[in-house]
């Protein structure tokens, strides 16, 4: 691949629910950063949360967890030119729109992370979490856990929506859109993320961003 730095393969056993998420985001790839930028506003969201909460220390070495076409990694880029920074997909077809030569790619499950530990400072999860089934969450987390460095942080944003027709109809315009998901309330993901073996936890609503939370801990 000329775009972006040669993109890692690795070839897996996946069960129904991931091959079907896999397939979904392999579909909509084409279109993922038009639907980001311009019909939701996850991207913007993402990025002036980042902008306001997240603070990159010297040398990182970072990981972009579900990190798509690159578009948060790209951000992150503008920020640290001199970071190592990769961008992590379960879909092959996100990762081949991924344009920065600079950013490292690899494919694959975030239930098995194809990486040695301790290798990462910062992992970093925008919107992932809820795509990956309830029984591997605990699993995805444990995984981060073990790439990454000893004191390296995770930073993790997700959505939670209180119950209302327009929330329902967002879900389900979700599901057909990129398969079902699995959205965990900020008290689940901070008892999942502590079970994993994080310290240091911090669950917050960001300011003006009330269907939305963040979450920050330490390794």
């Amino acid at each position: 691949m000329k775009t972006a730095k040669k993109l890692k393969k690795v070839s897996a056993f996946q069960a129904a629910g991931d091959k079907m998420t896999r397939t979904s985001f392999d579909k909509t790839a084409l279109l993922y950063n038009f639907i980001e930028k311009r019909i939701w506003d996850d991207y913007t969201s993402a990025c002036k949360i980042i902008e306001g909460y997240l603070t990159l220390e010297s040398e990182e070495k970072i990981i972009d967890i579900g990190g798509g076409t690159g578009l948060i990694a790209k951000l992150l880029r503008s920020k640290k030119q001199n970071d190592d920074i990769m961008v992590f997909d379960l879909s092959c077809s996100m990762l081949q729109k991924v344009k920065d030569p600079s950013l490292s790619l690899t494919q694959g499950d975030a239930t098995a992370f194809p990486l040695k530990d301790e290798t990462f400072t910062l992992a970093i999860l925008i919107n992932t979490l809820h795509h990956i089934p309830q029984t591997k969450q605990q699993v995805a987390l444990q995984e981060v856990f073990r790439i990454l460095k000893k004191q390296g942080r995770i930073f993790i944003i997700e959505l939670w929506y209180p119950k209302s027709f327009l929330t329902n109809l967002f879900v389900k315009t979700e599901k057909i859109m990129v398969g079902k998901t699995h959205h965990l309330t900020p008290d689940k993901m901070h008892l999942l993320v502590q079970d994993a073996g994080f310290h240091g936890i911090k669950v917050f609503s960001p300011k003006n961003y009330h269907y939305r939370y963040v979450t920050t801990a330490v390794k």
